[in-house]
């Protein structure tokens, strides 16, 4: 079993108290580079479709040098936001470092606390470059020997695996009898339930369906063998705001 969740747009530099490992793929790592140093903050403006601002921070990623973070630490994003790593004990970090995998168009596949760089790029950014064709053969490699894949991840992300045995989880509401997703919520949901695999040690489908959080519940009948659906009701959730 792997548990996959996708990288965060937003990246600190910050020390923390734990050892980092080397990349899984650093001569893929420094193709990417040297092929991204190659464009200019106009080109990075125009095919990242970002700010002439955050083109030229990008422009910076690929061309200075950053002391590395530990990729847990280094996001800043929703998802990994919602882990209380503060509270977390040695056998949590150990759960996070046997069946945590987060995808990484730049870094390929990192674990938790794999030494990272800041860097910008997204698998479906505009370059002459299909990244997922670059990534394919390493990460149905990397995963080949899993039973199974959990993923908590976006579809951008979760599109890197070709995997016969990937369980998609999907967060819905029920909006007077219609089925809605929200953003926002969906990932504050993905990190809740990292958080709480870790802290139980969930490491079976029955555990994993018997999961509850934020009035969210596996939901059988909605569910498929490939797509677990969590659901709560909407309209509580709006009495409580």
């Amino acid at each position: 079993m792997k548990i996959i969740i996708a990288p965060a747009k937003v990246m600190k530099t910050k020390y923390a108290k734990i050892e980092q490992t080397e990349l899984l793929f650093l001569k893929k790592t420094k193709q990417l580079h040297n092929y991204l140093k190659r464009y200019s903050i106009n080109e990075l403006h125009d095919n990242m479709k970002i700010s002439f601002k955050m083109a030229e921070t990008v422009y910076n990623y690929y061309h200075d040098s950053y002391d590395s973070t530990p990729t847990i630490y280094c996001y800043q994003g929703t998802v990994l936001k919602q882990l209380n790593l503060s509270s977390y004990q040695n056998e949590d970090f150990d759960y996070l470092d046997k069946y945590l995998n987060i995808m990484s168009a730049y870094y390929g596949i990192l674990k938790y606390n794999t030494g990272i760089t800041p860097y910008r790029l997204d698998m479906i950014m505009k370059f002459d470059l299909n990244l997922y064709d670059f990534w394919q053969k390493d990460v149905d490699k990397y995963f080949k020997d899993e039973d199974y894949l959990i993923s908590l991840a976006s579809k951008e992300f979760t599109k890197m695996i070709n995997h016969p045995n990937l369980i998609n989880i999907d967060f819905v509401e029920n909006k007077a009898g219609k089925l809605v997703r929200n953003s926002m919520y969906i990932k504050q949901a993905r990190g809740k339930m990292l958080d709480i695999m870790v802290k139980n040690k969930i490491v079976s489908l029955e555990e994993l369906k018997k999961i509850t959080f934020d009035d969210y519940y596996y939901d059988h009948n909605l569910s498929t063998n490939d797509n677990y659906i969590f659901i709560r009701d909407a309209i509580k959730q709006y009495k409580k705001l």
